[in-house]
């Protein structure tokens, strides 16, 4: 052990407890990560101290994955699964204009406690953040599927996601932590997969319990799919098995937390509000929520700052850290991380909402149509992980995927009026998959490399949280486009009844006329069409942002496990100095 750590931690033992050599954070000393990662530097804030633990037997670790994953899986299909139950869902409640919202109210609150969660998890434990989660999420789930009114569903969902956010964080940040080292690699892959899954699958499952069942089974069955796997872990977790020592609620970073949920939810949420016309665009209300949803970014990055710069708030754990914003490569992640959740969503939601409107298909085959898409992103993510698995090859993987995912976002803006779906969409749906695929293990690779260990749970927070945002904030561009095709489409040919009769239920459209059938069907493939075009556009985004991720000697797999290593031997020191000066 170094001169210099040796002197940090032997002072006192309440020096040393207090410096973090023990609990980690204020005045803890941090230590150099090499030049592969985004680092902090000796004079930086505190860092969380690593210790080695002993592995968890085969059987219980495969297990704890398994449950993990299912919460994860939990959290993305819960996401998607209303893609084709809005229909059924709008006709009860005798809403459509409003029940975008049951998608968004889930989303939103999402996005807004991913990083919140992933930070609290820190403090309160890994297992314990996981198991609450679980207990968050079944609990509105039942709410949902008891929910006696449109407004109440909304309301439950927004529950629901808040148990989301926990099960995604943890899932991104518990794989690579508890799994063997030589395994990150795979199970950062697998993490991938079940993304993909997950996020295909919902409009499946949707479609098939909507149609033999009903749509509230959709949240009746998330109970033993909860239960089960949350027991679990709560059992065969091993207590306070992590691979940090956590830190004190105290060092948590409140006002960051606040300002990154503010930034996220605000600007969505009016953008939804004017598209249905609650709110006018030009109205003081939706310019007034708009400009704080800005101020609150700015806000939230001086304030970053300041608490890596101002010394006397160095024990604050900062829930955006600086020095991420200030990595090329890791701001270059969380925007293109934000970009292809823009289309993922997107295409999800809009995919078998066209075919349900357009093309006359039930629920089942409407959610059958993603198939391709879900293999496709299966395919993706594992072939993103094996081209990383020797060389990082990050960077040309998130280039090619950008290109994929705008060249089949094009020719799927050309889909034909016609009564079945022509068999290429399948096969440009599975190529879409592909690209999805590919962005979303690579970003989620990337975040393992690029951000130090101390920074490893809020580096996956900031990526689960972005991916969700771009998602959301692409289902309310959706929404944009398709009202305003069906207003410009619509309403010169219905009466004003009709027409608030189809905002009610859109399958009011059998009981109209063959030509005024007609203006309804195109006005959905308008609303596609201009959908994918926006998909281009945010595709080629993306390439270019993607070009930024590059670096001449990117860190690889090898070198990030030979800084584990040290690191670990490193926190044992700290660890071990800090008991003989206790005794």
């Amino acid at each position: 052990m170094s001169d210099e750590v040796k002197s940090m931690c032997s002072a006192s033992a309440d020096t040393a407890l207090d410096n973090g050599c023990r609990g980690g954070g204020d005045g803890s000393p941090s230590v150099d990560h090499g030049s592969s990662t985004v680092g902090s530097t000796p004079d930086d804030r505190g860092a969380i101290v690593l210790r080695r633990k002993k592995p968890i037997a085969g059987w219980r670790l495969a297990v704890i994955f398994a449950c993990i994953g299912m919460g994860l899986f939990l959290s993305l299909l819960d996401a998607t699964v209303v893609a084709t139950m809005l229909v059924d869902i709008s006709a009860e409640f005798q809403d459509f204009r409003t029940s975008s919202w049951v998608v968004l109210a889930y989303t939103l609150t999402e996005v807004g406690f991913a990083v919140a969660m992933a930070r609290l998890s820190d403090a309160l434990g890994r297992k314990t953040v996981a198991c609450a989660s679980f207990a968050v999420f079944l609990a509105a789930s039942m709410g949902c599927a008891a929910a006696a009114s449109l407004d109440q569903l909304i309301g439950f969902r927004a529950a629901q996601g808040v148990g989301g956010a926990g099960l995604y964080a943890m899932a991104m940040i518990t794989y690579p932590e508890l799994s063997p080292p030589s395994r990150v690699v795979l199970v950062t892959s697998a993490l991938g997969v079940i993304v993909a899954l997950a996020g295909v699958c919902g409009p499946v499952i949707g479609g098939l319990l909507t149609t033999y069942v009903g749509w509230r089974y959709v949240f009746w069955i998330n109970a033993p799919c909860a239960f089960v796997p949350g027991v679990l872990l709560l059992i065969l977790w091993p207590k306070d098995y992590q691979l940090f020592v956590k830190i004190s609620m105290r060092r948590l970073d409140y006002l960051g937390a606040v300002l990154i949920l503010s930034a996220t939810v605000l600007p969505v949420f009016i953008i939804n509000q004017a598209a249905i016309q609650d709110y006018a665009w030009r109205s003081a209300t939706t310019i007034s929520v708009l400009v704080i949803g800005g101020l609150c970014w700015v806000g939230l990055v001086v304030w970053q700052r300041q608490l890596a710069r101002d010394v006397r708030l160095r024990h604050i754990r900062p829930q955006l850290p600086f020095h991420i914003l200030t990595s090329r490569v890791m701001l270059a992640a969380i925007f293109d991380t934000f970009l292809s959740g823009f289309v993922l969503l997107l295409a999800i939601i809009n995919i078998p909402l066209r075919s349900q409107i357009v093309n006359l298909y039930g629920p089942v085959k409407a959610g059958a149509l993603l198939l391709p898409m879900m293999g496709g992103g299966a395919f993706g993510c594992a072939l993103g992980g094996a081209l990383s698995l020797r060389r990082n090859n990050t960077f040309p993987v998130l280039v090619a995927a950008s290109a994929i995912l705008a060249i089949s976002s094009g020719v799927l803006s050309g889909l034909p009026d016609k009564a079945e779906p022509p068999a290429w969409q399948w096969g440009l749906e599975a190529v879409l998959g592909v690209g999805i695929g590919l962005k979303i293990s690579s970003t989620t690779f990337l975040a393992v490399l690029q951000s130090d260990f101390e920074d490893h749970a809020i580096s996956q927070g900031i990526i689960a949280q972005m991916r969700v945002f771009g998602g959301s904030l692409g289902v309310a561009i959706s929404i944009i486009v398709l009202i305003a095709k069906i207003q410009s489409g619509l309403q010169d040919s219905l009466t004003p009844d009709q027409l608030a009769s189809f905002y009610r239920s859109p399958l009011i459209l059998l009981q109209f006329g063959p030509k005024q059938q007609l203006v309804a069907r195109q006005a959905f493939i308008d609303a596609f069409r201009v959908d994918m075009y926006v998909c281009v556009g945010v595709s080629v985004a993306s390439l270019l942002v993607a070009l930024f991720t590059y670096q001449r000697h990117p860190p690889s797999v090898q070198s990030k496990l030979e800084d584990l290593e040290r690191e670990l031997a490193r926190g044992a020191a700290l660890m071990g100095v800090s008991e003989t000066t206790e005794a």
